[in-house]
């Protein structure tokens, strides 16, 4: 067996495929995308059949369809009844990420929730949460862009952590006028969400863009929750935001004219392309890739699939020079190392502190911006050291609550009291054989000591080992 930085071959391949696509092998995933061939697996993918399995393992949490209004109503009776309902959000997020075959929709919603972040902490978020990810974003994930936007603005828990349901027109109270504009949401609208910082628009076209958008709102904050246009909070003057002209004397039909129109602008294509290649193949995207997926976006109304075949059919995404050349986030890092020994998952209540002492707690990511796509931002000591620690934990067979794991499986048909055997099967199962010799050396040359088995250390190593950290 050839172990080197440079063996980019089938199996290399398909880790590379797995890690981008997924979030990493399982023990056996390589042979299986192998048999099933690239083509035919990413398209799988791109277009997915309903997991049965996933959803047998989520029967068991109760509270995912639960409405906003239910979670209220629990709430209101008795408070201590939103941890349970957070837990078992959590749970379904890791179970989904951990088990599911459809890896590309697991990712994408990861993505498209930090595209359009809510933090979790913020008040009225945390009720409406469920509902948020579960009917504005997973739906449309691998639909069209405009109605995953649009249905995200028209989410409560959109209006409230960007405080649109506080943003009202002009209006005279005992004969004085007040304004009552917040162009939080209006900013991010067009910031964030769709057409970019460096788009040419200016701060005029955000407080027009703000004023379209009065009166979209909440019904209310304490018993329903529901997205809720009011006339009477409307600014009926005529706008013009971005080249956008919206005559006087509208009303919520204006933030739908609004939201298409930034959907289908060309700046949107571009700025949408730019950050799904950053995720998908480089942090600093490949200009000529993310030019062809813009074109894509655009020829196809904002069709998101059409733009992953894009990417996923590219020659940029696959140039070994790209392999292994983006550091896992702190959760890709977890779920992959579930996934190398894997593990079965029912609950995440013993990795949510694993993940907030890496520096990525979930649903909690405060600015706007959602947690970053850009994969050197995620270095630094303290975060590493705790990736370390778990990886040996789960190299050992730790217990955590809700989690089994089965170490045996990252090294089948090795022999374990041989780390060479053990490396050797490790390279081949979760990595197609691609890593340093470094790091392979490492692992082959470790010793059983105490109660710390060959596989444990050598296996650790592995997980621990620079090329794990990666993908």
């Amino acid at each position: 067996m050839s172990v080197s930085p440079f063996e980019n071959g089938p199996r290399a391949q398909a880790a590379h495929l797995l890690n981008r696509i997924g979030f990493g092998p399982r023990p056996g995933d390589i042979g299986r995308v192998l048999a099933q061939g690239f083509d035919r697996f990413v398209e799988s993918q791109v277009y997915p059949d309903a997991d049965a399995d996933v959803r047998s393992r989520l029967s068991g949490l109760q509270t995912l369809d639960y409405s906003t209004a239910r979670v209220l109503e629990l709430f209101n009776a008795d408070n201590r009844t939103i941890g349970p309902i957070i837990d078992e959000f959590n749970s379904a997020k890791l179970i989904r990420a951990v088990h599911g075959t459809n890896q590309l929709q697991e990712v994408l919603v990861d993505f498209w929730f930090n595209h359009f972040n809510v933090n979790l902490n913020d008040g009225f978020v945390r009720y409406s949460l469920t509902s948020y990810e579960r009917d504005a974003i997973r739906p449309f994930v691998l639909g069209k862009f405009r109605d995953l936007l649009s249905a995200t603005a028209h989410h409560a828990a959109m209006m409230y952590y960007l405080d649109n349901y506080l943003s009202t027109g002009p209006r005279v109270v005992g004969g004085v006028t007040r304004l009552g504009l917040n162009e939080n949401y209006g900013r991010e609208l067009m910031e964030l969400h769709t057409v970019g910082v460096d788009a040419g628009y200016t701060q005029q076209d955000v407080t027009e863009a703000a004023r379209v958008l009065t009166g979209w709102g909440i019904d209310n904050t304490g018993r329903s929750g529901q997205f809720m246009f009011r006339l009477a909070n409307h600014d009926r003057g005529a706008k013009s935001v971005f080249g956008l002209g919206i005559p006087a004397g509208g009303g919520q039909e204006e933030g739908d004219r609004l939201v298409d129109y930034l959907a289908d602008h060309p700046a949107t294509a571009q700025f949408i392309s730019k950050r799904l290649v950053q995720r998908f193949v480089s942090d600093d995207p490949p200009a000529g890739l993310v030019g062809r997926c813009a074109a894509t976006f655009q020829g196809t109304g904002g069709d998101i699939a059409r733009v992953m075949l894009t990417i996923f059919g590219s020659r940029e995404f696959w140039d070994p020079s790209v392999f292994g050349a983006k550091t896992k986030t702190p959760l890709e890092f977890v779920l992959s190392a579930l996934r190398a020994v894997d593990a079965q998952v029912s609950r995440a209540s013993s990795v949510t502190p694993v993940l907030t002492a890496m520096g990525m707690p979930l649903y909690q990511c405060i600015p706007p911006t959602g947690y970053t796509n850009v994969g050197v931002e995620w270095l630094n000591p303290s975060s590493h050291l705790a990736r370390v620690n778990f990886a040996f934990d789960i190299a050992g067979g730790a217990t955590l609550a809700g989690i089994t794991t089965a170490p045996r499986s990252a090294a089948e048909g090795a022999d374990f009291t041989s780390a060479t055997s053990v490396a050797t099967a490790v390279a081949d199962e979760l990595f197609g054989n691609r890593m340093s010799f470094e790091s392979y050396e490492a692992a082959s040359r470790v010793a059983a000591g105490g109660s710390v088995s060959m596989l444990t250390r050598a296996l650790g190593l592995m997980l621990a080992s620079p090329e794990f950290q990666a993908r």
